[in-house]
């Protein structure tokens, strides 16, 4: 017997000291190589699934990142001067922090777009120019001798000399970006309203979800609006539109929620520790293995994913009811007699600890077979987690928690005797009976008219007064950008604008129709080389002729032959525009955050959208050209999330069946059978609830029904193994429910939906799994009875 307790023990001390070597190396590694680097994602959309293959998907997410650069921000006075000024001094000092491109159309950077252009004014025609030339009717020479001899000709982007037909200012017109209701006026894009807006677009340098580029972000854009408030002594309204502060608002609610739910949770999670147990030394050590937990999941996913996502950190908050279940079970088997040691406990509590660990485990781990990739990043956090803090207790604990000295406090025991005492007495009368078919009933039926909702766009939230902002510049622009758009791709840089050109003719006929407010596609600033050298002819044959409206106009303001032929072969001698050379010029700021350049072997560009009327119309329209496609990614994320959704129950109810056959292996189909139904019912009585309330479901919801599954299975097992020693059993699984609740519970109050989803339906199934486990498990029979008595 000696022997065998000296084995136990060198067993225990090797154990300790190897578990203990790998901790110390996992947290030297952690602030080495973690904290110093550790990047906090807040990009909402990395918690989505892509639904494209690989080529499409990068492409998809690259435009993600380019249009999540883009901000809009409108200035607005009662005098359109003071609008103007604060305009221009916000773009000037935005534009001297280098952490932002002033992307709009402004007094100081029209001389350049104009210049960019100037070599190459024999190749660029506007829509309007083409087609007159491309018809019968001919009067430039009518326009440009009236520009000549009157202030008409003041209206033009250039001067007579330079463009004596207005070939070349109706081309700049045109291409300079006007969104919705915003024109051109003076060099700047101005929106007349209740009052006089000016508009600045400007593109951040850096991911705008990353919290370092945050922290310099942030400070460079409110130090441009104070520079702009302060320009004048009047009034000045100032609206926004972008990513940015959306994502610094999530980052900051989802920091806050950290701290209040790991803050809430740890203290109640120790009082309670410390009410059932009466004693520092479990305290110390729960708080140890929370950290221990805490750090491996988060060196793990910053090694596995690059950076850790805020939500992820929010989420894993829940890991302190989850990993503290272990320590409860370990610590709670100290009531089993006046003869328990350690060693005595992890043969008597620890097999049934490492099965509920992998249970638990495979509840997370039907999220890592999703295709969310933040939901993925969730799984890894909270499955390493669990798996060192399980760790952490069997091998730390028997060494750590040492033998018991002091006799424990038994309120905790007590308690749990009289749940015992109570179960074993209990009696499946038909009023009991009814009132379980009678909840059967509730949850079939709440069942039967749950409402589904995997709409996307109903699982995000933002704060109120930044969606009025949201909603004030899209009704000011006369729509905004949507989020649906096309995506154009091509073998090369030409074939990709040439097919963008062929999508803009069939946009234009569905403007005509009145199905589509407006659009932006870079080719109305870069036309394709086929598309210049057409408009190149076009100009030759129907303006510069020998005796076509250039020539006319030059003899009629009285140049001579020789000037003539000389201005004529001047402008004729220009190059078309590379793509290369408009890329690096100003002209492309306006539209350089559609370019997506070369993704694998093809090249894409973006058409965005504004005013949408009807979706099947632009979808037909993409359908007409090769190489574009519409892309509504809300709906095919949303579409994605309906598909997963059914993947995900059918999951559920396939690890239901798994878990009936394993179980059986070790407790037989009978018992099996009462491990397993309790979970059942409460999956079936929470999505019936749900359904009465009118609360809609989703995958989170699914994949929360997961973890009920796990969870309940697991509290089943304790209790089986548990039987001998009734009280200790219902008081660890009972105190492993209130801190599980606990952790999960609180997620409820969640302002991110999704996790709120996730929070309300863990709530809920955990107290109906806890419940029905307890009376499937625990209620007593004839022979425990009369030995009660």
């Amino acid at each position: 017997m000696s022997a065998t307790y000296d084995s136990d023990e060198r067993g225990l001390r090797n154990r300790f000291w190897i578990w203990a070597v790998a901790m110390l190396a996992m947290l030297v590694v952690m602030g080495v190589a973690v904290v110093p680097n550790l990047q906090v994602e807040t990009d909402v959309l990395a918690l989505l699934p892509s639904n494209q293959d690989d080529a499409t998907s990068e492409v998809l997410d690259r435009l993600s990142v380019t249009l999540a650069k883009r901000h809009l921000f409108l200035f607005g006075a009662k005098d359109t001067a003071d609008a103007k000024r604060a305009a221009q001094i916000f773009a000037n000092r935005l534009s001297a922090t280098n952490q932002f491109t002033i992307a709009s159309v402004e007094g100081n950077n029209l001389q350049s777009i104009v210049d960019s252009y100037r070599p190459h004014f024999a190749y660029l025609l506007s829509e309007g120019d083409r087609a007159r030339l491309q018809g019968a009717g001919n009067n430039f020479y009518d326009e440009a001798v009236r520009a000549a001899y009157t202030p008409a000709g003041m209206l033009r982007l250039l001067p007579l000399s330079d463009d004596p037909l207005g070939v070349g200012s109706s081309f700049l017109k045109a291409q300079l970006p006007s969104l919705g209701n915003a024109q051109l006026e003076d060099g700047m894009l101005v929106v007349h309203a209740d009052i006089d807006y000016v508009l600045i677009a400007a593109d951040a340098k850096e991911s705008v979800f990353a919290e370092r580029a945050q922290e310099q972000l942030v400070p460079a854009l409110e130090s441009a609006k104070a520079a702009a408030v302060a320009s004048t002594i009047n009034e000045i309204v100032l609206l926004s539109s972008g990513a940015l502060l959306h994502a610094v608002a999530a980052r900051q609610k989802a920091q806050q929620e950290l701290q209040l739910f790991g803050g809430v949770e740890l203290v109640a999670v120790l009082a309670l520790m410390f009410f059932a147990f009466g004693r520092i030394r479990p305290l110390v050590l729960g708080a140890m293995v929370l950290g221990l937990s805490a750090a491996a999941a988060m060196t793990a996913s910053h090694f596995i994913f690059g950076r850790v996502h805020v939500l992820a950190l929010v989420f894993g908050a829940s890991l302190i009811g989850v990993v503290i279940d272990y320590s409860m079970h370990f610590f709670a088997d100290q009531f089993r007699g006046d003869n328990w040691t350690p060693a005595s406990a992890v043969r008597h509590v620890g097999p049934a600890i490492l099965l509920g660990m992998i249970t638990t485990m495979v509840g997370y781990g039907g999220l890592v077979l999703m295709p969310f990739p933040g939901l993925r990043q969730i799984a890894v956090f909270c499955i390493v987690g669990i798996a060192v803090g399980c760790g952490s207790v069997l091998c730390l604990y028997p060494i750590l928690l040492g033998a018991r000295r002091k006799p424990l406090p038994l309120r905790a025991l007590h308690l749990a005797n009289v749940f015992s005492d109570y179960l074993l007495r209990w009696q499946w009368t038909r009023r009991k009976i009814a009132v379980l078919i009678a909840l059967a009933v509730v949850g079939v039926v709440g069942a039967a008219q749950l409402r589904v909702q995997d709409d996307i766009r109903a699982l995000q939230a933002s704060p109120p007064e930044l969606m009025a902002h949201e909603q004030r510049v899209q009704a000011l622009l006369g729509g905004g950008v949507e989020t649906r758009f096309f995506l154009v791709q091509g073998d090369s840089e030409q074939t990709l604008l040439q097919t963008e050109e062929r999508l803009r003719t069939q946009l234009d006929a569905v403007i005509a129709e009145g199905k589509l407010g407006s659009y932006v596609a870079l080719t109305r600033g870069l036309p394709s080389e086929k598309r210049q050298h057409d408009d190149h002819e076009l100009i030759a044959q129907r303006l510069y002729q020998n005796d076509g409206p250039f020539v006319r106009l030059m003899k009629q303001l009285g140049f001579s032959d020789q000037q003539i032929a000389a201005r004529r072969d001047e402008f004729m001698r220009g190059t078309p525009l590379s793509v290369g050379a408009w890329l690096a010029s100003s002209a492309a700021n306006a539209y350089r955050h559609l370019w997506l350049g070369r993704v694998g072997d093809r090249f894409a560009s973006v058409v965005t959208l504004a005013g949408i009327h009807d979706v099947a119309a632009l979808a037909q329209a993409g359908s007409d050209v090769p190489g574009a496609r519409f892309v509504d990614r809300p709906l095919e994320v949303s579409n994605v999330m309906s598909r997963y959704r059914q993947v995900t129950t059918g999951l559920l109810v396939f690890a239901n069946l798994v878990a009936l056959i394993v179980l059986s292996r070790r407790f037989g189909w009978l018992g099996s059978i009462r491990l397993v139904l309790p979970t059942v019912a409460a999956c079936v009585l929470t999505v019936g609830v749900f359904g009465w309330l009118d609360i809609g479901f989703n995958l989170f919801n699914a994949f929360a029904l997961l973890l009920v599954m796990a969870l309940g299975i697991d509290y089943g097992i304790f209790l089986m193994h548990g039987r001998e020693a009734r009280s200790t059993a219902i008081l660890s699984v009972t105190l492993s429910a209130c801190t599980t609740l606990i952790g999960f519970g609180m997620l409820a109050f969640s302002a991110t939906p999704f996790i709120s989803s996730i929070g309300a339906t863990l709530l809920l199934g955990i107290v109906c799994s806890w419940l029905f486990t307890m009376l499937s498990c625990m209620t007593g029979n004839a022979e425990s009875r009369e030995r009660l008595n």
